[in-house]
């Protein structure tokens, strides 16, 4: 298949991460692929990096129409056949530049909050084949907006393929403890990803100032950028200033080796609001490190409350400290949680399964047009 693949964010977290994975493996199993990426953004350096044909768009709103009309003429140039759109408001950019052609167009939903203005929006996503939920949560969040049938909403949950082998980790600091100034035995905590108000980071750092009382050497590293988040991040450094955490959170900013952390965390935290999916979640999994998630949106369907570690209510400091402390308590508990963790991973949530279930999508979306689209059962 002649692939494009549309992104035009600037930074580079989960949804980014999926895009080049995809990419990566569709070109793998010989697909031709183009991408369509912002202008100087990390994406498009890692592409570059990877040697794929990239196309920097200056492009951020449909209603551009000379810079549409290039890409209209891109498209029928370069003979594509799909064109994978992975950013809310690059799904009216496809819908447009597509119009004329019989290019398919295919759309990940990486968000769980509803479309917004359904009404307006319908009659673009009338273009769409189908749209591919990350998770159930989010599918539920796609079909409640009613902006195309539930028929054409498919969940594909991501995968991944990094993994390693932690025995020896804890004999040794390596660079993240470093960074924290964390020794080789020293409680180890960490948290991955963009520094934003539905992550949920005060909870974690609540409950860390909690943890101080009978860990007092507990290290917190909070790994992420704040990318628009200027104000939050100033109200989490206040925080830890006020609860006399200073010596205990270590925010290393933006990492582009952040999954790998998981190698020396003794639990990574995601307390997000609402999760999608949670790919953080899944690359400290994959690295035998127990995790410890909300029981909201896409999180429950990847961890299983006390088998690869625990499932905790949002912003619940109490809950989410007492969890803590058992992991921290228990070396043992760690190992078995990070063991199964990933076994479950390598059995349900890999990047060859991902593939699987993509090209499926594709190859319906080919075979019938975009109003007719059944996904398989």
């Amino acid at each position: 298949m002649r692939i494009a693949m549309l992104s035009t964010v600037n930074g580079y977290y989960g949804g980014e991460v999926h895009f080049l994975g995809l990419a990566e493996g569709l070109r793998s199993r010989g697909h031709e692929i183009l991408c369509l990426v912002r202008r100087d953004g990390e994406l498009q350096s890692r592409l570059l990096a990877r040697d794929f044909e990239v196309h920097a768009l200056p492009l951020f709103h449909w209603f551009d129409p000379i810079r549409i009309g290039h890409l209209n003429r891109l498209l029928r140039r370069r003979r594509i056949e799909l064109l994978h759109t992975h950013l809310p408001r690059d799904y009216y950019i496809a819908a447009a530049a597509t119009m004329g052609s019989k290019v398919a167009n295919i759309g990940t939903r990486h968000q769980i909050f509803p479309i917004s203005a359904p009404l307006f929006k319908r009659p673009f996503f009338r273009r769409f084949s189908a749209m591919i939920a990350v998770s159930e949560a989010v599918r539920s969040g796609l079909v409640g907006s009613r902006v195309l049938a539930s028929s054409r909403v498919v969940t594909v949950h991501n995968g991944v393929t990094q993994g390693s082998d932690r025995s020896g980790v804890s004999e040794m600091a390596g660079p993240f403890r470093q960074a924290c100034g964390a020794e080789a035995d020293t409680p180890f905590i960490g948290f991955v990803g963009r520094l934003c108000p539905t992550k949920g980071l005060e909870t974690l750092i609540q409950a860390a100032g909690l943890l101080v009382e009978d860990w007092p050497d507990l290290k917190l590293c909070v790994i992420g950028s704040e990318e628009g988040h200027a104000d939050y991040l100033a109200y989490l450094q206040a925080l830890v200033e006020e609860l006399g955490l200073a010596s205990t959170v270590r925010f290393l900013g933006y990492r582009h080796d952040a999954w790998a952390a998981a190698r020396e965390f003794q639990v990574q935290v995601i307390a997000s609001q609402a999760e999608p999916f949670g790919l953080v979640t899944l690359e400290a999994m994959a690295q035998e490190c127990p995790v410890v998630v909300t029981d909201s949106g896409g999180s429950p369907e990847i961890v299983r409350d006390g088998v690869e570690g625990f499932l905790v209510r949002p912003g619940d400091v109490r809950q989410l400290s007492r969890r803590l402390d058992v992991l921290l308590d228990s070396a043992s508990l760690c190992r078995e949680m990070g063991r199964k963790g990933r076994l479950r991973v390598e059995k349900d949530f890999t990047l060859e399964l991902m593939l699987d279930r993509t090209e499926a999508v594709y190859r319906r979306a080919l075979e019938r047009p975009a109003g007719r689209f059944r996904p398989s059962r």
